[in-house]
């Protein structure tokens, strides 16, 4: 048996990494922006870790180092690390600042991948 966890567990991009991920051919993109040593960061990896598998042909999943690769932030910026932003079709539709727990991650995305919400832009 091939353990998926490992290959669809968020993996950190560059820049170009972003911009590829932007172009998948998956219906949401999900940016984890973070900071070195921001501690909610690291609680959050591994929530992001376990949930990923869930969504594995739906949900295309990066994290990008929000000081390493600042080019790649939305339009005004963040609030706050992390924040896990969605992007569809290369827009950004919703982005969320601060800790996330299981739960509520697996709300958000069911959410957005709701076909009743695909025309939604909220940002």
């Amino acid at each position: 048996m091939t353990d998926t966890t490992t290959s669809v567990a968020p993996s950190e991009v560059d820049a170009a990494g972003f911009l590829a991920a932007l172009t998948a051919n998956v219906p949401l993109v999900l940016v984890d922006y973070f900071a070195d040593h921001c501690v909610w960061c690291d609680r959050l990896e591994p929530i992001l870790s376990a949930v990923a598998p869930l969504y594995w042909n739906r949900v295309h999943m990066v994290k990008v180092n929000v000081q390493r690769y600042p080019q790649t932030l939305p339009d005004g910026g963040l609030r706050a690390t992390p924040t896990i932003a969605l992007y569809r079709q290369g827009k950004l539709v919703m982005s969320k600042s601060g800790m996330m727990q299981r739960p509520s991650l697996i709300a958000f995305l069911d959410h957005w991948l709701d076909p009743a919400n695909e025309g939604l832009t909220v940002v």
